[in-house]
């Protein structure tokens, strides 16, 4: 194997490494807005009459265990290699794009 395919196979794999790196690191983000979000909407909801605060509860609560899925799966994806970590990131997206759903509707079943 010559020098100059052996330095852009390190390359190549740097790059990968990087791509990774950035794909854990926007999850990160992603969960820690929808934990802020989450909070943020418990805020509104202690604000709110009680009857709200009835309805919202069990909805709370299904969010917070949701994220805590997510953070799990993210946390295994960290660990995780090659295709498993592929694997356990799109288990990740699912679980956000689940979990914006019922943020989203927590956010509308507020709204007077």
């Amino acid at each position: 194997m010559s020098d100059n395919t052996q330095e852009l196979e390190a390359r190549v794999a740097s790059l990968e490494n990087q791509v990774e790196q950035l794909n854990k690191d926007l999850l990160d983000t992603q969960l820690d807005d929808w934990k802020a979000r989450i909070d943020s909407l418990e805020v509104q909801m202690h604000l709110g009459s009680m009857e709200a605060r009835d309805e919202l509860n069990p909805l709370l609560e299904q969010l917070r265990n949701r994220w805590l899925d997510a953070q799990e799966l993210l946390d295994k994806a960290g660990s995780a290699a090659g295709d498993a970590l592929s694997s356990l990131s799109d288990g990740a997206r699912k679980a956000f794009r689940d979990l914006t759903h019922a943020l989203d509707e927590a956010v509308d079943r507020m709204k007077p």
